[in-house]
């Protein structure tokens, strides 16, 4: 059926009969199928499409939790790190000391 509706299209406006009404007819045809597709790919997939979103919610705030922590274990290692010559030396004044 869509083969014989495409060629009489095509058919007429060959033949240069209404050229300006016959495409402006295809082209709503074909517009209203893309917005059907649409429609029906955008509100069929709409539970797939909440379910990536969340995936990628919860893997940014578990991406977030492990940047957290490993920022608060540099911060330790570089307070330790900080404390560590002070460490050394009283260890040193305690050893002359003795």
């Amino acid at each position: 059926m869509a083969v014989w509706a495409f060629t009489i299209v095509v058919a007429v406006n060959q033949l240069g009969i209404a050229q300006t009404l016959v495409n402006t007819l295809f082209m709503a045809v074909v517009g209203s199928v893309a917005i059907a597709v649409a429609l029906a790919f955008g509100l069929g997939g709409r539970d797939t499409a909440a379910e990536m979103v969340r995936g990628w919610r919860q893997r940014s705030l578990e991406a977030s939790d492990r940047v957290r922590e490993a920022a608060s274990e540099l911060a330790r290692e570089k307070a330790r790190a900080a404390n560590e010559p002070a460490r050394v030396a009283s260890e040193g004044e305690r050893l002359r000391r003795s």
